[in-house]
């Protein structure tokens, strides 16, 4: 029980210096508006190289590279393998 007790007296103890604290000072006009403003900037870049990229031809698109999967401890994968007789 008294460890309660002192976990109830440190809690109150917090809590009554959380509510004494001065409140942090509101940030400068317009913040949330230029945050908003750069967040539809990019959002409006990202979409204009989507569409640039869905209309450039394909022999312009880069090609992907896919690794190949290594054999492990002179194991088969599996891959493409009948595994049942």
């Amino acid at each position: 029980m008294a460890i309660l007790s002192e976990l109830y007296a440190e809690v109150r103890a917090m809590v009554r210096w959380a509510l004494r604290r001065p409140p942090e000072p509101p940030p400068p006009a317009g913040t949330g508006q230029r945050i908003q403003a750069a967040e539809q900037a990019a959002a409006r870049r990202q979409i204009l190289a989507d569409a640039q990229a869905e209309t450039a031809p394909l022999h312009c698109q880069p090609t992907q590279i896919i690794p190949t999967v290594p054999m492990t401890l002179g194991h088969e994968t599996g891959y493409g393998t009948r595994t049942h007789g």
